[in-house]
This record gives structure tokens, sequence and C-alpha cells, in this order.
């Protein structure tokens, strides 16, 4: 519905009268300020128009339009580019953590196994390559590989156990 104190309502709802809506309040012009009925008829019709055109095109806006309130939850799923900024810097300050992390770790693993274990823990476990393959490759049997990837997972459950338990 349309204001009721509105411009057009006012103008609209007094068939004697023009009323404007100035800085100073309401300017009314009557019958009497024109001089003839003919004249104030053509105004009147004519202010009747224009304010329904204004009305009309003002409400068309107001009701084509969206309230913030109903679409938030469209809002809060777009990410804004400063989010997608700094969510890839961080992404990329966290791979680089990862990485450095992982070769400290390998660089552990090197220092307390001798390059043999080292090897062979590597296929093992990086390569998943069975223990027979790993024998087969090395030219030894099965059970020194097994024995030689005991002995290194024990140093390294071993030494990272008493690196995190304190």
């Amino acid at each position: 519905m349309f204001d009721k104190k509105s411009e057009y309502a006012l103008n609209k709802h007094d068939q004697d009268s023009i009323i404007y809506i100035s800085v100073s309040g309401h300017i009314r012009l009557t019958r009497a300020d024109f001089s003839s009925e003919e004249e104030f008829l053509k105004w009147k019709a004519w202010s009747d128009e224009d304010y329904h055109e204004r009305e009309k095109s003002g409400r068309s806006f107001n009701d084509n339009r969206m309230d913030l309130n109903e679409c938030l939850d469209v809002i809060g799923t777009v990410q804004s580019a400063e989010d997608a900024f700094f969510s890839k810097l961080i992404e990329a300050d966290m791979q680089a953590v990862k990485k450095a992390l992982t070769e400290r770790r390998l660089a552990e693993l090197r220092s307390i196994l001798n390059a043999k274990q080292y090897r062979r823990i590597w296929m093992y476990c990086a390569e998943e390559k069975s223990v027979t393959e790993i024998a087969k490759l090395e030219g030894v049997t099965k059970a020194s590989v097994s024995r030689s990837l005991a002995r290194a997972i024990k140093k390294i459950s071993k030494k990272f156990r008493s690196g995190t338990q304190k």
C-alpha cells in the first residue's frame, strides 16, 4: 500500500484543492486561486497524474528490491576478495611449515638410522614396497630385511616417543 501522508495521498484525497509539500509545510491551492474552473481542473488532473507517476516509480523500485536480511545465508557463503587472498597466504604458510617439519623429521631419521635401514624404511613406507620386493631388489633374504625394518621401526618409535613425551 501507499503512504497515506504522502503528497500523492493528500492531493488525491482533497478534490477541491491541489496540495504541494514545501519546506515550510503544505501549500494548498484552491479553486479560488485559479482564474477559471477549467484551469483548476486541468492543473488538478496534471498534479494527480504527476504524483501518481512519482508514486508508481518509487514503489516499483522498492517492490523489486531485496531485503539484505533475507539474503544473509547467500551473502555469508560468498568469500570476499580479502578472505580469498589471505586464505591463499595462510595455505602457503601452512605448506611451508609442513614441508619444513617433514624435512626436519627426515633429517632426524637419517641421524638415527644407518644408510641400509634408512633405504629399507624409505622403500617400505614411502614407495610402499613389500618385504619380499625389497629383499629381491637388494639380493638378500626376506628375514634379514624384516629384522632390519623391525630394528629401524624400534629406533624410530623410541626416538619420537621420547621426543614427544617429556
